[in-house]
């Protein structure tokens, strides 16, 4: 590979574009000269450096020089196959042939070209040999002639590779052409850009004169307009103008007047920043002269406030309304805003006390004189001219009662209307003032509750009829939870109708209490107890006029009693009244036991007949039965003694039941076995009493039913004589299976002819049925 001898390059060749040789590099010698060697499909390194014993000897003196050379290179190549170490080694000038061919072959095998170039080279040359077959020959020829081919063939791609170099240059002649005429305008551009230079350096000196005066100016202008706005600034925070001083202190209360005021209040309050300087005489002097200004625009304000409420008419404006509004929010946090509530509630409580007294005790010409001109109080619409007075219907309590409490009501609700609507707007939603509106209404009306209170107390004390006071009651009741729905802010009248209301109860508890230790404690009373065993007069009297009372309540409870207040009154009017005439029934000795009974029944079936409609004493109704059926068990049992007495059996009764008493579940006569031991169990007194028995039968329902004959209840009474004569008949029926058991004797009558004899024996057949 000759035909590449990079030794030819000189410095001169620099400006040729052709790629520079590279250093060495390690590189397998033996494989790449392998692989080089196929390129060439008849071309044998090996083969080549080896034949030199078997070339004709015949050959020139130049094949023969030739030969010499071909086993020079034939050693070298042995002796590079043999040591790969020393390939990389570096070349110095007295090195061997060996080294340049390594050294020769690594920089053509490993420049910079890429594989792809060096592809298209050995390509091409591959191609240019392909064409020439002799020529290839020569080329691999290791002689002398061999080297001429090779260099003929170099000259022959440096041709080639001229020729391919120029057709490239003249593809950028135009181009060339165009940047000569690009360079002539472009020194024509310099020129002009030194000129424009020249004059921008000139118009910049220029121009930076003129921004430093204008600066200057500049600075001075904020300056002094920073100094304007300080000046303007202070003056707006901290002082009022002429005409802002006028209207604080002499102009309307209109919206300007409370702008103005807020805007002095604020000044005030600035007046801390200038206090705060090294030097406070300005803000001491702009602080007092301020303070005097405000001042006086509360004092006018307070001074409205009073003339405006004094006249309750001139509140018909509705901007005057807005004013004093605006006036009261303004005094809200002031000290003057209690004064000018306090002294409104004086005056209007006043006005009303006034109104009242002429109401009460009749308006005389010197009260009405005395009215201050131009106040128009909330009762002076209910004046004596247009409504009855109240003194004059004074000789009925109730009456007088309920025109009182309605009048009251009535300048109670206008009153509050009136002070509601001095205090709100139509559109206030804020509800700002409802704390003073209910201060100011329960200080005017707090004025009326003492009279009130006197007043109806006077009444209800002197009153001694239940009804009337009961009829008081429920006026006093319903004006209070009126008062309580509407007036809700006074809460001192509130509490006054209600102590009213406790009061009515109180007064008819200390009625009713009254009258029962009277009758207690009378001998008229005790005396209406007689023989006739009827219930005493005094407690008709007393239910006439309690129990109309109890019967127009409509509640749960009586007078709207609590649940224990309620139970307390009911004992009051049911059971003490019982308890007063069970005393008097056990003080009086003239009756018996039968007879105490009796009028003790009659005079609790009075009170039931009386309660039983009246829903409320339902539960009473109740007691009252349980104790009545206690009375007629206990009069059963009298009758039932007194029955077994007459007819000789009360001894065998109680022995009877002494061994076992009867029942109508279970009756066995072998239980009854001991009285065979009695004394008294014998037949000859069995049939004494059998005689006994048949003498008093007939005759014995007549004696009961005389006995019973004052009991008021005739359903009683024959409840009585049926459950008397019913035992009495059951008894015998009993006795006489115990006497066939142990005496085999028998009654002359039946069980079934003792019923019919006693008048019972439909209640027996039943009873027997029912057994059965």
């Amino acid at each position: 590979m000759d035909f590449v001898e990079f030794d030819t390059f000189n410095a001169s060749d620099k400006d040729v574009n052709l790629p520079q040789p590279q250093p060495a590099l390690s590189l397998p010698i033996a494989s790449n000269l392998e692989s080089f060697s196929k390129k060439f499909s008849e071309f044998s390194l090996s083969r080549n450096f080896t034949s030199t014993k078997n070339e004709n000897t015949n050959t020139t003196d130049l094949e023969s020089q030739g030969d010499d050379v071909m086993d020079k290179y034939a050693k070298i190549s042995l002796s590079l196959l043999q040591d790969e170490e020393n390939v990389t080694s570096s070349a110095s000038g007295n090195q061997s042939i060996t080294d340049s061919l390594s050294v020769r072959l690594s920089r053509v095998l490993n420049g910079s070209i890429s594989d792809s170039r060096m592809r298209d080279i050995f390509t091409s040359l591959e191609g240019k040999l392909d064409h020439d077959v002799e020529l290839y020959k020569e080329l691999v020829e290791p002689g002398f002639m061999g080297t001429v081919s090779r260099k003929k063939l170099r000259g022959r791609v440096e041709r080639e590779l001229i020729k391919t170099q120029s057709n490239l240059l003249k593809e950028y002649s135009p181009i060339v052409k165009q940047l000569k005429h690009t360079e002539a305008k472009l020194k024509k551009l310099n020129e002009l850009n030194t000129q424009t230079n020249e004059r921008l350096q000139k118009n910049f000196q220029f121009s930076h004169e003129f921004n430093t005066t204008v600066n200057k100016l500049y600075k001075d202008k904020q300056l002094i307009g920073i100094k304007k706005d300080l000046l303007e600034a202070f003056k707006n925070k901290f002082t009022l103008s002429e005409y802002e001083e006028y209207v604080l202190s002499q102009g309307d209360l209109n919206d300007e007047f409370f702008t103005t005021l807020a805007k002095a209040e604020g000044i005030v309050d600035s007046c801390s920043i200038l206090l705060a300087e090294d030097n406070p005489q300005l803000g001491l002097k702009i602080f007092s002269k301020t303070n005097a200004v405000i001042t006086k625009a509360i004092e006018r304000a307070i001074s409205y406030c009073h003339r405006t409420l004094d006249n309750l008419y001139s509140l018909n404006s509705q901007n005057r309304l807005i004013t004093l509004h605006k006036c009261f929010l303004l005094l809200k946090e002031k000290d003057g805003f209690d004064e000018i509530i306090d002294k409104f509630s004086d005056s209007r409580s006043k006005d009303l006390l006034q109104e009242f007294y002429n109401q009460i005790q009749g308006q005389n010409e010197s009260s009405a004189t005395e009215r201050r001109p131009g106040v128009r109080s909330a009762a002076s619409s209910l004046s004596s001219t247009d409504v009855r007075p109240l003194f004059l219907s004074a000789h009925d309590p109730v009456r007088f009662v309920g025109d009182f409490l309605a009048y009251i009501h009535s300048i109670a609700v206008n009153e509050s209307e009136t002070i509601t609507g001095i205090f709100t707007m139509g559109d206030d939603e804020d509800h700002q003032f409802d704390a003073i509106i209910q201060n100011v209404t329960n200080k005017i009306l707090k004025a009326l509750s003492k009279p009130i209170k006197s007043r109806i107390e006077q009444i209800i004390t002197s009153e001694t009829k239940l009804l009337t006071i009961f009829q008081i009651f429920d006026l006093v009741e319903l004006y209070s939870m009126m008062f309580d729905k509407q007036l809700h802010q006074s809460e001192d009248l509130v509490s006054t109708m209600k102590l009213l209301v406790h009061a009515c109860q109180d007064r008819i508890f200390t009625i009713v209490s009254n009258k029962l230790a009277a009758i207690s404690s009378s001998n008229s009373a005790r005396l209406e107890l007689n023989l006739d065993l009827q219930p005493p007069e005094w407690i008709i009297d007393f239910y006439s006029e309690i129990l109309p009372m109890v019967d127009q309540v409509t509640g749960e409870t009586i007078l709207q009693l609590s649940k224990e207040e309620n139970d307390r009154f009911l004992t009051l009017i049911i059971n003490q009244p019982i308890k007063v005439f069970t005393e008097h029934v056990h003080d009086n000795k003239i009756f018996s036991n039968r007879d105490s009974i009796i009028i003790r029944f009659n005079f609790l079936d009075l009170i039931q007949s009386k309660i039983m409609p009246i829903s409320l004493l339902s539960d009473k109704v109740l007691e009252l039965n349980d104790i009545n059926n206690d009375l007629i068990s206990k009069l059963a049992e009298l009758e039932l003694t007194s029955l077994l007495q007459n007819s000789g059996l009360y001894d065998y009764y109680n022995i009877i039941n002494m061994i076992c008493p009867f029942s109508d579940d279970f009756f066995e006569p072998s239980i009854y076995e001991p009285i065979k031991e009695n004394k008294l169990y014998t037949l000859e007194s069995l049939q004494k009493v059998d005689a006994t028995l048949q003498a008093y039968v007939p005759n014995a329902m007549i004696e009961i039913q005389q006995s019973l004959l004052r009991l008021n209840s005739p359903v009683t009474v024959t409840d009585v004589v049926n459950n008397v004569f019913l035992k009495f008949v059951k008894f015998v029926e009993k006795l006489n299976s115990i006497n066939r058991e142990y005496l085999e004797y028998s009654f002359a009558w039946s069980d079934y002819e003792l019923a019919t004899m006693l008048g019972i024996d439909e209640v027996y057949i039943s009873y027997k049925q029912s057994s059965e």
